[in-house]
């Protein structure tokens, strides 16, 4: 994407940057590099996925199989993620996704990453906890939303009207 292919203005308004703020961030080369990926149709089309591949004494009763989807790296879907985790299952999650999206600016956007299992923050019950979940992070192609599909008032939605 060239210099001037990238909508700043947008990306201004989206941040709810001040011009002063745009500035900075748009003279940090690597950042203004960054946001051009991060803010591309590419990322949209990836999601990080958080699935529980063990579990045992989890009182969230978390199993094996169950999953959260964060569209374009970070975006919590709602809709497509199983209910009722844990705080304590979510406590890597952020940086998971920071890893996640730094392989992607990074053109790493291969699907296993190297450090992809960890743990909830719940030590288990034979070393003073309740129960312990294991999950694997991993990224998945987004699959396309047919058309009207869209929920009400995401950015394809606003642009019809």
């Amino acid at each position: 994407m060239a210099q001037d292919d990238f909508d700043w203005k947008a990306f201004q308004k989206t941040l709810q940057y001040t011009d002063e703020e745009l500035e900075i961030f748009r003279n940090d080369p690597k950042r203004a590099a960054a946001a051009k990926k991060m803010f591309s149709k590419e990322v949209l089309e990836n999601d990080l996925v958080v699935e529980v591949t063990h579990s045992h004494g989890c009182s969230a009763r978390l199993k094996p199989g169950d999953k959260l989807f964060f569209k374009a790296l970070s975006l919590l879907d709602f809709e497509r993620s199983t209910r009722n985790w844990c705080a304590h299952a979510m406590l890597p999650i952020p940086q998971l996704a920071s890893m996640a999206q730094d392989r992607f600016v990074a053109g790493q956007h291969d699907t296993e990453m190297v450090y992809n299992h960890f743990t909830c923050g719940d030590c288990g019950v034979r070393a003073g906890g309740w129960g312990q979940v294991v999950m694997k992070a991993y990224l998945a192609k987004r699959e396309p939303r047919k058309k009207g599909d869209e929920p009400a008032g995401s950015p394809s939605e606003s642009a019809k009207g």
